[in-house]
């Protein structure tokens, strides 16, 4: 996770990266595409931390697969804003700064109270219900890679993706790049936000939409001030281990 103190080995990577290759083993149209998930997720869940060189002999090894599909993903990866490549060093997992993370949570504020306000035009009780047992669901989870599937489901549900498919595509791009510091965050510092999902869905279910939109906002601004203190402990403690 991204957390301080608390690195993997490289035996630990390889086996979570085996796990992740066994879990999306089926049901892929290519090798590139499976290979892709598999290092998005460990990307996400911290098993590859920021700041990590990514050998593509080592992921091929760890996933049972060639290195042609690696270099595929990493690509696509770079486009997505996780992977950095460097002329010497290769690709390495993208950290991201305050400055940067400052500036995603400003979009995603802007983007997501719109996209609340539209939802909440067409929001019905089978809806209001399913939310409820996501945010339940993504209360409960603390393994990395299912916290964020079932986040990114209650997303998708509160904003009705579905009927928005390029307003929900630009707030995706911009969770992707902070879901790995809102897991950890989330790990060091638990219960921090669980009973905000189930405010925000009691005002979006009495179609209050001006308080709903506050307490949207609130939550953003609550977790963007973790994130940003998670960022800042690690750049202390990396500061103080080249002193």
């Amino acid at each position: 996770m991204v957390q301080s103190g608390n690195a993997a080995s490289p035996k630990e990577r390889a086996e979570a990266l085996q796990k992740l290759a066994q879990r999306h083993g089926a049901g892929y149209r290519s090798v590139g595409a499976m290979a892709y998930d598999i290092i998005r997720d460990a990307i996400l869940d911290g098993t590859l931390p920021p700041g990590m060189k990514l050998r593509q002999e080592t992921l091929a090894e760890s996933i049972g697969i060639s290195r042609l599909p690696i270099r595929s993903a990493l690509i696509q990866l770079e486009a997505d804003g996780l992977v950095v490549f460097h002329a010497r060093r290769g690709a390495m997992v993208r950290a991201l700064s305050v400055q940067e993370a400052t500036e995603v949570y400003h979009l995603r504020t802007l983007l997501e109270k719109d996209a609340l306000r539209l939802a909440m035009e067409e929001i019905t009780p089978e809806r209001i219900t399913r939310l409820r047992e996501l945010a339940q669901t993504a209360d409960d989870i603390s393994e990395g890679g299912e916290f964020v599937e079932a986040r990114t489901e209650f997303y998708a549900t509160l904003y009705d993706a579905e009927a928005r498919p390029v307003m929900w595509e630009m707030i995706e791009q911009l969770r992707l790049k902070l879901g790995r510091y809102v897991l950890g965050w989330r790990l060091v510092s638990p219960g921090a936000h669980d009973h905000s999902h189930g405010e925000l869905i009691d005002v979006v279910a009495a179609g209050d939409v001006g308080e709903a939109l506050r307490v949207l906002e609130t939550h953003l601004n609550h977790v963007r001030d973790g994130v940003i203190a998670l960022l800042d402990a690690a750049a202390t403690e990396a500061a103080g281990d080249g002193a």
